[in-house]
Order: C-alpha cells, then structure tokens, then sequence
C-alpha cells in the first residue's frame, strides 16, 4: 500500500516512517559539493528602528556574505560541522526567510533530510521504550528545542513528527525541574512551544519570569562570569518572554511586564563605551537581538555603535565559525529567535501526487522498474504521460498491478521512499532505498520526484546496506 496525498494509510513503525532521502545518502558519494543560491534577496530591515539607510545597506551586505559563507560550510552528506546542523538551518532561515526555498531541489531534500535523521537518531530508541521517561531520551531538552525551531523554520511539522509530537516531548521536560542545566536552555524550549503558537502551562512560564531567584530578575547562576554568559541568558529569556508574553497575560501571570522591563534595563547596562557587550560577539549579537525584539527605547542604549561594533567582526560573512555565525546573522535580517511565531517562511511548493487520466490524445513513454533485494529482482513494465515524474509512474505501476506496492511518507518538501513490496528501510540496520539508471554503476542524480523517465529506460531500486560505507 503506498501513501497518496491525504493518505491515513502509515506504517506503524516509527522506523518505516523516517523521511529521508536519506535514500539519497549517495548523493556523498557522488556530488563534489552543494549549489549556494547565488542571489540573496534585500530585505527590508529598519535596523535600529529605521533612519539609517547607509547602515542598512552595510548590514544587507554582510548578510549576503554570512548566508553564502554559512551555506557554504554545509557538508556533502547534508549535515554542518560539530553538530551545528539544526542551528545553521535556523540560522540560515531567520537571516533569509526564503533561504531554503531558493535552493535547487537536491539541496532541498538534502538538508531536510539531513535534519530529520539526525533527530530521529535520538528519538528511535527512546521510542522503542513505552512510555520511557524523557530523561532516559539521549538528547538534551535544549537541543531538542534547537531541532524543534530548526524544523518549523523549514514548514516540517513539529506536531507530528513521524508520529511523535515534540510538543508533547517538551512540554514533559518543561514539568520537570532538572530537564534544563541553566535558563539559556529553558528559554529555547519556551521558544520551541510559542513560535508554533502551542499553549504553555502556567507554571512553566511562571518558571521562566521567575528565573534563578523571584527577587531578582537579573540574577544568573554565571552572574560573576566576565565572557557574559550571564547577559547571554538575559537575552534569551527576554526573547522568549516577548514571545510567550500574548499567553501570559491570558493567564494573568503577575508582574510579567515588570520582570521583563527590569531584565531589558540589565542587559543594557552591560554595554559598554565601544557599542559592544562584554567585547563579546556571540553577546553582542544575542542582546542586539533581546533589546530589539522587546522594542527598548532606542534613547537608552546605543544600538547603532552595537551593530557596527558587529560588523567589523566578521571576515568575508565569517563572524568565527559556524556555530557562532548560525547565532549571530539572524539580526541582520531584523529577526531574533522568536521571530518564527511572526515571520511568514517561504516554503517550497509541492507538485500535486494524483496522476491525470491518461488520454488517447496524450504523448507516452514505457519505460522498466526493477526491485532488487538481496539476490532476488523484480521486474515490471509501466506506461506514463511523457513529462511525468518517476513518483506518478509508481503510482500508476502500483494501481495497474497488484504485486508492486510501496510507500512513502510525504512533508513539506515531497515525497521520500519508505518501502516498496512490504520492505522498509530501516535506519537502525543502516538500510535505505536506492536508485540506480540503466545498470547497478549508475546512480541516480535525483529522487522519485525529481526524475523523469525516458521511452525505454530501465530504473533499478536497491536495497543497500550502507553500514559497511
């Protein structure tokens, strides 16, 4: 049984639903690099409250250099350096809303995919374990909220993701006290629940106002740390407040506005002659962000000597490394890491997954599959419209002929093979589905969707075992 658009036919296995084209994971083997999208649309960005059009123009500038120098550090297999890949995609997507949307269809498939394997490493053995506590699950709450924001930015549903709901994930880690090391944490898995629009229990936004001491808003367990780790928590807690802020009034959660006005004023007293914060970077960045997003008077701090203190620490887009960069460039967009809850992302459309009627009028190809498992091959011959993707000729295949079935899990960018004549890839066993054109030596360049079969050729799907690569 294969998926149509609007199927509620699944697999129940969490492992036959991974997407991925992963099935793509060849594309390592084969492409020399990835296609950076070579033109970077102006926004319009009214940096420091607007009236600065010479700054504006420098900060678009450096902006296009930081999309295409962090875009360039993707690696072949989709992924960024040291862990970084769900933070250079948000990244990436709050610095240019349509970042993705502009890449060529291999990207695409590429990096999401990428995305939704790497947190499906850490979901599958936890979901393997009913009802396991969230603390036996391997990734920290953080980083999850980090993979949570990373996939909203993409239009990849976080409410249902293969059959988990993050949000579900983390509002548990949201109820238990020692989920969260420090508020830095806290405030991204407030940001993962408000930017989709999800209902926060009262007492964790209570938590949140509340930070390390209800006496003192600005007290920080790195309140004596002279790197300014401690105004690096201020100014997440001050983006997540104004994001969840709608939610806590609705509750009637005290003194709301007062925290948040009294964290706003900490941060800027921390600036210092030279427009920085802490003669750090990554602070720097992050209290420009907090400041902005909570409208501060821009008669109290000084914003345009902080920006242009920033700008003159990058080299070529680079403000030192890919972790750092993925942190700092959503600012010169004008956006912070609440943004998502109001910034509309450009999502790449999909093409519609029922095939035409085939008419007497229409020109056709016929054109060969073979199924290869292990040493046993089946072949099938299939007629489609001339111009139809690899994708619509399966589905006439499997509407014509009972022995060929298959399935796939559909997201915002396309369909990704699951299974085909009931067998599954499966992630744990490094197990995927591949394609190969004309013979076994030739792999093919794209996904189901992405082919176009010719009169007469022949499209080969392996199951290959990758664990051995």
């Amino acid at each position: 049984m294969w998926f149509r658009k609007g199927s509620v036919i699944y697999s129940r296995s969490i492992i036959q639903r991974i997407r991925g084209t992963m099935d793509w994971i060849f594309i390592a083997f084969i492409v020399a690099g990835l296609v950076v999208s070579p033109i970077i649309a102006a926004t319009n960005c009214p940096i420091c409250g607007g009236g600065h059009p010479d700054l504006e123009v420098q900060v678009n500038d450096v902006r296009v250099l930081s999309v295409q120098w962090l875009a360039s550090q993707q690696n072949i297999d989709g992924s960024w350096p040291s862990l970084n890949t769900m933070n250079a995609i948000l990244g990436l997507q709050l610095a240019d809303l349509s970042w993705l949307a502009d890449q060529d269809d291999d990207t695409i498939s590429l990096t999401t995919s990428r995305l939704e394997y790497e947190l499906m490493t850490y979901l599958l053995p936890w979901r393997a374990e009913c009802r396991a506590p969230v603390k036996d699950l391997t990734l920290s709450a953080g980083r999850l909220a980090q993979y949570m924001l990373a996939l909203q930015s993409t239009c990849i549903s976080t409410s249902d993701f293969y059959g988990v709901d993050l949000h579900r994930v983390m509002r548990r880690f949201l109820r238990e006290s020692d989920s969260f090391s420090n508020f830095f944490a806290y405030s991204f898995g407030i940001l993962s629940q408000c930017s989709s629009n999800v209902t926060i229990s009262r007492k964790a936004l209570r938590r949140l106002k509340d930070g390390d001491s209800r006496s003192d808003p600005c007290a920080s367990q790195f309140a004596l740390d002279p790197s300014g780790h401690s105004i690096d928590i201020l100014s997440l807690q001050v983006m997540a407040m104004v994001c969840a802020r709608n939610q806590a009034i609705e509750l009637n959660i005290r003194r709301w506005d007062l925290v948040l006005d009294a964290r706003v004023q900490c941060i800027i007293s921390d600036q210092l002659d030279n427009g920085s914060f802490r003669n750090n970077t990554i602070t720097t960045a992050l209290a420009v962000q907090a400041l902005t997003s909570a409208e501060a008077d821009q008669g109290s701090w000084e914003c345009v000597d902080a920006v242009q203190w920033l700008l003159t620490r990058q080299i070529d887009g680079d403000f030192g490394g890919v972790a750092s960069t993925a942190q700092i460039i959503p600012f010169l967009n004008c956006n912070n890491f609440g943004s998502l809850r109001l910034e509309a992302v450009e999502c790449p459309e999909t093409a519609e997954t029922v095939p035409p009627t085939i008419q007497l009028t229409d020109e056709t190809v016929t054109f060969d599959i073979q199924v290869k498992i292990n040493d046993d091959v089946e072949s099938y011959t299939v007629t489609t419209i001339e111009g139809e993707n690899l994708y619509f000729g399966m589905i006439r295949l499997a509407d014509s002929n009972s022995d060929f079935t298959f399935e796939t899990s559909e997201s915002a960018f396309g369909e990704s093979l699951d299974g085909i004549n009931g067998v599954f890839k499966d992630a744990t066993a490094s197990l995927y589905w591949t394609i190969r054109v004309g013979d076994l030596d030739t792999s093919a360049p794209k996904g189901i969707e992405g082919l176009q079969p010719s009169d007469g050729e022949l499209y080969i799907f392996v199951l290959q075992d990758f664990s051995t690569k």
